[in-house]
């Protein structure tokens, strides 16, 4: 087992395609991030695909955060959504009538339980490092990058300053507190990279320089196999090295 860096974020989604919260500490059970992905909408228009911001950027103009009580094993709390306008909604009609009108198309509200959790998601945690975050900055000529703008749910800070080190942990387990994870393979990229979390404008060097500098890949996926918790700070290792 070797340590590799530490915990430097924490992200959790809880309405998909959503901007969502920072958290200084979280559960992961067989999910992912306790209440990641949890609620979400489906896009009738497209044949009941997922109502994402790669077709409707202005979804990252919400703002969706979980009640903060015990958890619970029969539901999900809570969410609050903020939208743009300043308007603040739960999950109920009042937003989906808004969220209609901004998607300009019809959509079907969706609500997960514990029991099933994230189901419907084929890759529970999306891992990305602080160097990479620098390396796609550094070519796409800008200051910095907002993580946000990847949808990772684990920033770590690498010992090594060595750009896409993660791609060495496809195949491999990784340890951060009690939770294990078995990483699985590379996230390819959409036009979201290209949009600001907090202006909504585009950029659409970041997607480019993605696709040029790594094969349009940019963090990676893991499964969970120990669930447990997991908080800023604290060591990440990559085990069978």
């Amino acid at each position: 087992m070797k340590r590799v860096g530490s915990l430097q974020s924490i992200f959790r989604h809880p309405v998909k395609a959503m901007r969502g919260e920072q958290l200084t500490e979280c559960q992961v059970d067989s999910f992912g991030l306790y209440g990641d992905r949890s609620y979400y909408f489906l896009d009738e228009s497209r044949n009941g695909k997922y109502l994402s911001a790669d077709v409707v950027p202005a979804l990252l103009g919400y703002e969706a955060v979980l009640e903060e009580k015990a958890k619970e094993d029969d539901q999900y709390p809570q969410v609050y959504v903020t939208a743009r306008d300043g308007n603040s909604f739960v999950w109920e009609d009042a937003l989906f009538e808004h969220v209609a009108q901004t998607a300009k198309r019809s959509i079907a509200p969706k609500r997960s339980v514990p029991q099933e959790g994230g189901k419907n998601w084929e890759d529970h945690i999306l891992l990305v490092t602080d160097a990479s975050l620098r390396e796609i900055a550094r070519l796409a000529e800008v200051d910095e990058l907002d993580p946000r703008r990847f949808r990772g749910n684990l920033v770590i800070v690498l010992d090594d300053d060595e750009p896409f080190a993660e791609d060495k942990w496809i195949g491999k387990q990784i340890q951060v507190n009690d939770v294990l994870l078995q990483v699985n393979k590379h996230c390819d990229r959409c036009m979201y990279v290209n949009i600001d979390p907090d202006s909504l404008m585009m950029n659409a060097a970041i997607l480019k320089t993605c696709a040029k500098r790594h094969d349009n890949h940019f963090g990676v996926y893991a499964s969970v196999i120990r669930p447990g918790r997991v908080a800023v700070g604290e060591s990440v290792y990559v085990l069978g090295t």
